[in-house]
């Protein structure tokens, strides 16, 4: 049997694979086995994780940080 998980925090998320009675953390492509849960709007295109992370001070006032607080709203 074989399932993913996905945990999607208030400061991060990370995603896993259950398999032959093991769970393995998906590394995202830094290679970090968790990922910030921010994202950053700019003109034409969405950023998230780290590079979202690592914008956010030139980009504060465009930059959701603790995404999951703001799920669902408007």
């Amino acid at each position: 049997m074989s399932a993913i998980g996905v945990h999607f925090g208030y400061t991060s998320a990370c995603v896993a694979i259950f398999k032959d009675g093991r769970a393995d953390v998906v590394a995202n492509d830094a290679g970090d086995r968790v990922t910030p849960t921010v994202v950053g709007y700019r003109d034409t295109e969405q950023i998230v994780g780290i590079a979202a992370k690592q914008g956010r001070v030139r980009n504060a006032a465009s930059t959701v940080v603790k995404v999951k607080q703001v799920l669902g709203r408007r």
